[in-house]
């Protein structure tokens, strides 16, 4: 498992960061890999209770920003954390050409508009077919 995660390392930092799918061959086999931007929800600053009616709202408008960037393409895999003790709150997989522009997608998120939530974003890599059972 080293040796791969060794692998697949020295051959992100060799394509550099502007290439956003490669080939990382590891004995045999030769996957295609493909640079994806992961974002992590985390607790935001504004903590104050809301009532139900506002918070039903916000939630309903969170999802849809959500929902139209999935029907887009933007977005291929997203979800909450259950109860933790972290201040995790959620997890996206951006399918862009960068970071900025995941940022101005973030930006837009009811939710982190109103300071529920905030992120942090970071490039993640994934063989390309790879799906959730």
């Amino acid at each position: 498992m080293r040796t791969l995660l060794f692998t697949i390392t020295l051959c992100i930092t060799s394509v550099g960061f502007t290439q956003r799918t490669f080939d990382v061959t590891i004995a045999d086999s030769t996957y295609r890999m493909k640079q994806y931007w992961l974002v992590m929800y985390t607790s935001g600053a504004d903590t104050v209770a809301l009532d139900s009616l506002t918070s039903a709202t916000l939630q309903q408008a969170h999802l849809a920003h959500q929902d139209e960037q999935s029907k887009r393409g933007l977005i291929v895999m997203a979800g909450p954390f259950g109860k933790n003790d972290h201040t995790w709150r959620g997890l996206l997989l951006y399918d862009c050409d960068s970071e900025e522009e995941v940022e101005g997608y973030l930006r837009q998120d009811p939710y982190v508009k109103r300071g529920r939530l905030a992120y942090s974003i970071a490039p993640w890599y994934g063989a390309v077919g790879t799906v959730l059972p």
